[in-house]
């Protein structure tokens, strides 16, 4: 507020002293109401720059936002503070009634552009110490993100390559040999889809939904002979959606939230609801809870909500109803 009051009163001291105004019109800028005037009206477009700049850092870190709308902005807010002293000198020609009210000598016009470019001057060393501020700012929250994503990618691979994971599907393929071996090789097929899946991933922070709902094929199948066909997924994601992008190993985690939170047998069947709505993946099932209750973190979740904010500025959404746990990530075009 008070550099961009100061501002004002440079301004109008600059403009009242230099300029060779008539009695009348003289006695109506040196009033109060015209230094009130002035300072309203250079902390109104003060502000509005600084939340457009705000707002422009945003965008052009989300969007890559192109080069001709930031531009057109910035020349927006000058064209602006050319206007705003333009409007100082009417204002004051208004209240004295004057006559003609838009036209000045050409000492008027040199003054006005020597104070609006010294506004310029300000207003863009404000505005690229702000920028230079909101990109610091972004750089540390990136990098601590960055250390998040990573470490929660290498906690999905421990999570899928730990003892009691394999043990369970070792344990699952041995049984299928023995009484099923054309279901043996399937089985095995899709658990080297999974290992071969989880560690082509690790260098990447987008994968396509298409990628990871086939991905989701060949894990869920390994539950499946694990548990019987007691699991399943419903899928309705239109096909234009197919190569929008989500985290690696998203839908493992929310489908081992499932079978971890949730009683599953044939007499209890789970089916994993997924769509799209407004830009978000929504995954979705019933809730039928365990009598012995699993302890849990939240870690999992949380991680997922860093690396969907750190990729789209975006948090998880999660909804706990009585009867469905829904859970919704942000999709990246």
């Amino acid at each position: 507020m008070l550099l961009f009051s100061g501002l004002g009163l440079f301004s109008y001291f600059l403009i009242a002293n230099y300029t060779d105004f008539s009695p009348k019109t003289a006695e109506a800028f040196y009033s109060w109401g015209a230094v009130v005037f002035t300072i309203l009206a250079f902390n109104l477009v003060g502000y509005s720059t600084l939340r457009l700049s705000e707002w422009v850092n945003r965008q052009y870190v989300i969007n890559t936002f192109r080069k001709w709308k930031l531009v057109m902005v910035y020349m927006s807010v000058i064209f602006l503070f050319l206007m705003l002293n333009y409007g100082v000198f009417v204002t004051a020609k208004i209240l004295a009634n004057v006559e003609p009210i838009f036209n000045f000598s050409r000492s008027g016009w040199n003054l006005l552009i020597v104070v609006w470019m010294a506004e310029m001057v300000v207003i863009g060393l404000l505005l690229s110490n702000r920028t230079l501020q909101a990109n610091w700012l972004l750089q540390q929250e990136a990098a601590k993100l960055q250390m998040e994503n990573s470490r929660a990618k290498y906690t999905a691979l421990q999570n899928q390559l730990n003892p009691h994971f394999l043990f369970n599907s070792l344990n699952t393929l041995i049984a299928e040999i023995k009484y099923n071996p054309d279901n043996a090789v399937c089985f095995t097929q899709n658990l080297s889809s999974v290992y071969r899946y989880v560690l082509q991933c690790q260098d990447r922070n987008l994968i396509p939904l298409k990628e990871e709902l086939d991905f989701m094929n060949s894990y869920l199948f390994l539950h499946k002979v694990r548990l019987g066909d007691c699991i399943s997924y419903d899928c309705r994601i239109p096909p234009e959606y197919m190569e929008r992008q989500i985290p690696p190993l998203t839908l493992q985690l929310l489908v081992e939230n499932v079978i971890k939170h949730n009683s599953i047998s044939p007499d209890k069947p789970m089916t994993i609801h997924i769509e799209i709505d407004n830009e978000y993946l929504v995954v979705s099932n019933p809730v039928s809870p365990k009598k012995k209750k699993d302890s849990s973190s939240g870690i999992g979740l949380k991680n997922l909500s860093n690396r969907c904010r750190l990729m789209s500025n975006k948090n998880i959404v999660i909804q706990k109803e009585d009867s469905v746990f829904t859970v919704k990530i942000p999709i990246i075009q």
